[in-house]
């Protein structure tokens, strides 16, 4: 039992050493994706795209809502002159403007959410494959993201700013009248 024990030891020990070595010749970068994500042209403009629907939602909403404020106010002058039937009429009616309200706001909620996942999958998809060419042209063999509890990290590793300027630089359309340059084909290595 002893001697398992001691052997046991003797593997972890090695296994540590080795570890070392490979992490000795790893080269490890990290990138704040969430940056790219808002101050990237394209991130800028999905997210106008967002401010400009959540505008339009937002006024159906407050047309909506002053329509069942003016029917409540109604209500409440005419209360006592009214007969039942009426007033009922009017509940009613405000009811189904309420029910409306809400239904639209739910609606309006899930519409935004869509939006921003696709307009964030866009964005996100130009910032991976710009990751890809940083990975390449530098040859790393580990990424990792910034806020997936990266606590301390040398200011030399981080390829956000390089990675936010390829993003920029491939979403720059070409002035009126000319093409766009032609992407050269190939694998991409060297």
């Amino acid at each position: 039992m002893r001697k398992t024990g001691i052997i046991l030891v003797a593997a972890a020990v090695a296994m540590v050493f080795a570890g070392t070595s490979l992490a000795q010749g790893l080269k490890v970068a990290v990138i704040d994706v969430n940056k790219i994500l808002n101050d990237s042209e394209a991130g800028q403009a999905a997210k106008k795209k967002m401010e400009a629907r959540y505008e339009e939602l937002k006024k159906t909403i407050d047309l909506k809502q002053e329509e069942a404020r003016k029917i409540k106010e109604e209500i409440d002058k005419q209360k006592v002159m009214v007969g039942k039937e009426k007033l009922k009429e009017k509940e009613d009616a405000l009811q189904a403007k309420v029910n409306e309200l809400r239904q639209l706001t739910q609606e309006g909620e899930r519409e935004m959410q869509t939006r921003q996942g696709e307009l964030t999958r866009e964005v996100l998809k130009s910032v991976e494959a710009k990751v890809d060419i940083v990975v390449k042209d530098d040859k790393l063999d580990l990424v990792l993201e910034k806020s997936a509890g990266v606590i301390h990290y040398n200011a030399s590793m981080d390829i956000t700013r390089r990675v936010l300027a390829l993003v920029d630089a491939d979403g720059k359309a070409p002035p009126e009248g000319k093409a766009a340059p032609e992407k050269k084909g190939g694998d991409g290595g060297k």
